[in-house]
């Protein structure tokens, strides 16, 4: 019986020596935005907001009363985007360049390389 329980417990402290944290934890990192939105009808709080890469969402969150919001999600490389569900964006302030308003006004892409975006004012149509 004790020779078992040994047995076991050498397996267990063999197992747990060989594993191993993911390499690749180390080389994600995250995209931050945040800003105000400013709008007029009030069922726009009742919409998320989405940061979205490739097509997918890496964070979503919902606007406060007072259209603040903040964002943060897994970022590698390349463009990503502040996105809203069905509200048309008129014209955003930041500080950051390179943003830019997308094609359809329900997104605003940010550029490459960019982890971290404050959106000084965002205005609905």
């Amino acid at each position: 019986m004790k020779s078992a329980i040994h047995i076991i417990s050498l397996l267990i402290l063999l197992l747990l020596a060989t594993a191993q944290c993911k390499d690749d934890d180390t080389q994600i990192f995250r995209a931050y935005a945040e800003g105000t939105i400013s709008y007029s009808d009030a069922k726009f709080l009742q919409d998320p907001i989405h940061l979205v890469k490739d097509g997918k969402i890496i964070a979503e969150t919902y606007p406060k009363d007072n259209g603040n919001f903040v964002l943060a999600g897994p970022y590698d490389k390349g463009i990503y985007k502040l996105q809203l569900k069905q509200y048309k964006i008129k014209s955003f302030s930041t500080e950051t360049k390179g943003c830019r308003l997308s094609a359809d006004s329900l997104a605003i892409e940010i550029p490459d390389g960019v982890t971290y975006v404050i959106f000084n004012n965002i205005e609905l149509k």
